[in-house]
């Protein structure tokens, strides 16, 4: 199942991470940079692929065990509000509460190859949204504004402000809910 084992993340995202933890102090894990990441990138439809670097951050089993239903409710929320794949409704639905990421012997009903694919898919555009999101925290981080610790938390509690705001607005659209608002 999805968010059980190790994931790692590689190149400048990794070393954003460690940025963000380490050096910044911003964040106490690399899963809650994970976290945020995915949540922002999707909020600003922000996505990145992998580089190749050799840098490496590791999220391990355990984070994500202790976090998995957390992960779980921003994969449905990206995979729900995303648009940039052709997936029908009824599709995303399926990826959300129904598909299994991979092949089990004696599952009833029994797991595609298909399902699999998709749902390697749905996870891989996760990831995505999750690296552009992880460059905006960094991008945000250091930027000439922030000089010190005091500075990055003024800077995070004001964004968690303005998003509270943006998410407080009493709208119908999901369309305009999920818009940046700056």
């Amino acid at each position: 199942m999805m968010f059980e084992n190790d994931y790692t993340i590689q190149g400048k995202h990794a070393t954003f991470i460690k940025y963000l933890v380490k050096d910044a102090g911003v964040f106490p894990r690399y899963i809650d940079v994970y976290m945020t990441g995915a949540a922002l990138g999707i909020l600003h439809q922000k996505k990145a692929e992998e580089n190749d670097s050799t840098d490496r951050a590791r999220i391990y089993a355990d984070a994500f065990s202790t976090e998995r239903a957390k992960c779980m409710e921003l994969f449905r929320t990206v995979i729900l509000a995303d648009n940039s794949m052709d997936w029908s409704n009824e599709e995303r639905a399926n990826i959300c509460f129904r598909y299994r990421d991979r092949e089990r012997e004696g599952a009833v009903p029994p797991v595609t190859k298909e399902e699999v694919a998709v749902m390697k898919q749905a996870l891989d555009l996760f990831n995505s949204y999750a690296r552009g999101g992880i460059e905006i925290l960094y991008e945000a981080f250091t930027s000439d504004a922030i000089i010190n610790q005091d500075d990055a938390v003024d800077y995070a509690y004001k964004m968690i402000y303005d998003q509270q705001a943006h998410a407080d607005v009493q709208t119908s659209d999901l369309e305009q809910l999920l818009q940046p608002e700056y």
